[in-house]
């Protein structure tokens, strides 16, 4: 496991090769006569978060020479330039970490990595200018920063390798031409963002591209995609079928994010241009009220909106309101006393990218016919500055609203929004963030594109049923843990039908572009780091191999900074051993020497999180022994079993199965081990052995395991496998899940039992049974709703019996029998044959037997108790007021005891 060459040495020999490059024959690009050179181990184009990483990790690494180029003037991407002040991270269903309580996504991580250094380094800063940590008190949150004061954070981590020469910066320039060389980029030439005639020339082995839009990739020819993905592309299940009602140019929306801070007394803006109310229907309530009469030419987009402020003295605690959404200082808890908001709101900022309004058309086709259709990825800098333009004037049309039209029907103002003023730290002439949060943008056609069916949770369709796993595909190549919903915000847009696209327009959701979809916990496949066919360039930031819908689940604050820290990462091994990254996927001693750079007790800062438990915290003594040992595949995972509970004692099975693995471990029998301890002795074990043993035997060029999957659409290099289709995964049923009624049930006296089947009319109920259709309640009958519920039925020919039919109740309905006073022992059948029920509610005489129970389809809950009837009739109540899901009864036994 020892390298054989030196760091230095490596990178000397790299530094020779590129002098060869650059003596040998051009045939690219000509330089300007104006044109600076330079030259460097490593070129990072973009300051963004993941370019930051990316050099601080290379640094720590040994790099010698990084080259950092910007079209800005800011470090830090979304945290800082995009103004994105209210930290989103990696999420899921777990209870660990902070997220609101209703909210089915919670933190499900420990911070790791440069990520966590940064927010322990914010948090700190802080603390000693708020009184807080976390001073803004968000309803999503719950970390927040000034983005100027984050700016200097990001700064100050990275000045060490700046003043010691180690990374030069040049600002304000963007990418312009590439010079490629056969199948190898070797450098890329700027120009200035102001215009101005200079150039810079940088000439390096490798590049990585942070870029907000992936502008090296453009300019060097690398293969690439943007916009939707149709299903024939990667066969992806909420992929549509074909892009009819899909443009070229739909993308998840961009926001131009504002700043607000208190003033000391009323600061409303100017009426910006074009500005309608009616633009506005979702901003809050009051909007919703006045407007939702409105007809738009798309049917049924939906108004839902929030609360605009709190009432005087009501302000400070986390709630739902636009003005504590994001907040970023609460000033009544804080010590400098002035509130601050971010204002990146999906219920009026945001700016869809397709069915763009007319006056925006035109200044498009103005500078190209066709302009105005072509996606934002592959527009010119002055196109895609007028789309910035008009998505600006629409979020300062947000606040206008609020300051306006809000703040006259607000009863109380103490809270208004025209107490507030466009923050200056900026330092741009209209007060707004140089750039808008850009939630998509270039896809990087790469080694491998990750794909929906990979990662996403087979427990239901939807994340309401998710349950705690790792994903179905866990990638070989893995390098850093993710887990997130496919977040698309509306990416449609509609306008009034009786004004067209001159006039009022609101987003919309198109199908299947929403949150309901949600991953399992992944890791991150350094194939889609590198492009499949380019040689010299690594993908990141948001430039990396996924499709359009994974891309909507990677892309938070948290998750772009591991990119770029895995991309730094990738670098450093490639450059030390003077080869192309794309031969580290396919070798085990270059894989675990990327990961070694990750995480590895002799690099410098915090280890990363390479494998995606939920328990395990960087401060732990075995934490890269654990994390190692995962990604290599040594440690039984079960894949429901998402803590390790590293702190427990190792037991004999499991040691068994180490064993199995080649672990060599003999246990006292008077000392208990736990399993994080046996982890370091496994790993130490695993170190002082050549990677030979775990060396990955490639069969064929371009079939790696041989299983008929080509590499480039195998998420499984090494383990032959079929194409992954994703299916739900069906549980085991059992007598208390399969929807069969018990035998004991069908015999006995009539007596001492009833038997409900709850269906629609027709056919033939099973002998023995009485049949309910959703009447209303019959003296004579003895039983029934109190409504008429006789259209609420459905059969699915799923199944045969009572538990393929049943009736539903959408709110709170009650269903009663008249029965003797006495006790009775009650069965309840919920569920639906073919489809999944969440939230369901039955309450019993009092006594709770389902509370927001959910199924999947084919699986039912069956729930016995005993009750007691007081007043001749046994009360059934189903669903509750306030319920949006269904509750499906299909049967009911009720047994008296005697």
């Amino acid at each position: 496991m020892n390298l054989s060459l030196s760091r230095s040495l490596r990178f000397r020999t790299a530094a020779f090769f590129l002098v060869l490059a650059l003596l040998g024959p051009a045939n690219s690009y000509a330089a300007p006569a104006a044109t600076t050179i330079a030259s460097a181990d490593l070129l990072i184009v973009g300051a963004t978060e993941a370019g930051w990483a990316a050099a601080i990790q290379a640094a720590r690494g040994g790099v010698d020479s990084i080259v950092i180029v910007h079209d800005g003037k800011w470090f830090g991407g979304q945290f800082t330039e995009q103004a994105l002040a209210c930290v989103d991270e990696d999420k899921g269903v777990g209870r660990v970490g902070w997220g609101v309580d209703w909210h089915p996504m919670k933190r499900s991580f420990h911070r790791s990595g440069l990520f966590k250094e940064l927010m322990d380094r914010i948090e700190a800063f802080n603390t000693q200018k708020y009184g807080s940590p976390m001073p803004g008190r968000p309803y999503h949150g719950p970390s927040t920063f000034r983005p100027a004061e984050a700016e200097a954070i990001f700064r100050e981590m990275i000045a060490p390798y700046i003043d010691s020469g180690q990374i030069r910066v040049h600002w304000n320039l963007y990418p312009v031409a590439a010079d490629v060389r056969g199948s190898r980029l070797h450098g890329v030439t700027f120009a200035a963002t102001d215009g101005g005639e200079g150039r810079l020339a940088v000439a390096a082995p490798l590049t990585i591209d942070a870029s907000d839009w992936g502008e090296v990739i453009q300019v060097a020819g690398a293969g690439f995609l943007c916009g939707p993905d149709p299903k024939s592309r990667f066969g992806e299940p909420s992929a549509p079928d074909d892009l009819s009602c899909h443009p070229a140019n739909e993308m998840n929306p961009i926001t131009w994010a504002m700043i607000v801070a208190e003033s000391d007394g009323e600061t409303p803006i100017g009426r910006p241009p074009r500005f309608d109310d009616r633009n506005y229907p979702r901003a809050t309530h009051f909007s919703r009220q006045a407007f939702a009469d409105l007809q738009w030419d798309q049917a049924n987009p939906g108004l839902g909106a929030i609360p605009h402020w709190p009432d005087a003295g009501k302000e400070s605690p986390r709630q739902l309101s636009v003005y504590t959404v994001r907040r970023i200082v609460d000033g009544l808890t804080s010590r400098d006393g002035k509130t601050s908001i971010l204002l990146n709101y999906m219920n009026g900022q945001d700016y869809p990218l397709e069915r763009l309004p007319a006056p925006v058309v035109a200044a498009l086709e103005a500078t190209d016919k066709g302009a105005s259709t072509q996606n934002i990825v592959t527009m010119n800098r002055e196109q895609r500055q007028i789309i910035f333009d008009d998505a600006k004037q629409h979020a300062l049309g947000v606040l206008y609203h609020l300051q306006n039209f809000v703040d006259q029907r607000a009863p109380d103002k103490t809270n208004s929004f025209r107490r507030f003023h466009l923050s200056d730290e900026f330092g741009t002439p209209d007060r707004l963030p140089p750039k808008p949060y850009i939630r998509e943008g270039l896809r990087l056609q790469a080694m491998y594109m990750m794909r929906e069916q990979d990662g996403r949770n087979r427990d239901g369709v939807t994340k309401n049923l998710a349950k705690e796993r790792f994903a179905h595909v866990m990638y070989p190549d893995g390098l850093f843990a993710w887990q997130f919903h496919y977040d698309f915000h509306r990416t449609g847009r509609t306008y009034l039908k009786s004004e067209g696209n001159d006039g009022p327009w609101i987003d919309f959701h198109k199908p299947n572009r929403h949150t309901n979809f949600m991953s399992d916990r992944s890791v991150f496949p350094l194939r889609s780091l590198i492009p499949a066919e380019l040689d010299g360039l690594i993908g990141s930031q948001g430039n990396v191999g996924f499709s359009s819908i994974v891309s909507a689940a990677i892309r938070l604050h948290d998750q772009r900074i591991h990119i770029g820290q895995a991309s730094g990462a990738v670098a450093v091994v490639a450059l030390r051993e003077g080869i192309d990254p794309r031969a580290i996927p396919y070798d085990r001693a270059l894989l675990e020497a990327v990961r070694h750079e990750l995480c590895d007790p002799s690099t410098a800062g915090v280890p990363l999180l390479i494998w995606p438990f939920r328990d395990l915290d960087p401060s732990h003594g075995a934490f890269i022994a654990i994390n190692r040992l995962a990604a290599l595949g040594l440690l039984p995972i079960d894949p429901r079993e998402v803590d390790f509970a590293a702190d427990e004692p190792a037991t004999e099975p499991w040691l068994a199965e180490l064993r199995d693995r080649g672990f060599e471990f003999e246990q006292s029998a008077e000392s208990e081990v736990t399993r994080g301890e046996i982890c370091r002795q496994f790993w130490d074990q695993v170190q002082q052995q050549d990677w030979t043993r775990f060396a990955l035997h490639r069969v064929d060029d371009r079939d790696a395991d041989g299983d008929g999957i080509a590499d480039r659409d195998d998420p499984l290099l090494f383990t032959p496998n079929e194409p992954i289709v994703f299916e739900i995964e069906r549980p085991k049923l059992g007598p208390d899940s399969d929807g069969v009624p018990a035998v004991e049930l069908t015999s006995g006296n009539a007596d001492d039992l009833r038997l409900i089947d709850f269906r629609g009319p027709g056919g033939s109920p099973p002998q023995g049974w009485s049949t309910d259709h959703g009447a209303a309640f019959d003296d004579e009958r003895g039983y029934g709703w109190g409504r008429d519920l006789r259209s609420n039925h459905r059969r699915r020919h799923v199944y045969e019996g009572p538990r393929d039919t049943f009736l539903f109740t959408r709110k709170s309905d009650l269903w009663e029998c008249t029965l003797p006073n006495g006790k009775y022992s009650v069965t309840i059948c919920v569920g639906d044959s073919g489809h999944d029920q969440p939230g369901q509610n039955v309450v019993v005489e009092g006594v709770p037997f389902a509370e927001d129970l959910s199924t999947v389809a084919g699986m039912f809950a069956e729930r016995t108790k005993i009750v007691e009837v007081r007043d001749g009739r046994l009360s059934i109540e189903l669903g509750k007021p306030s319920a949006s899901s269904n509750t499906a009864i299909n049967w009911l036994a009720i047994q008296a005891i005697r």
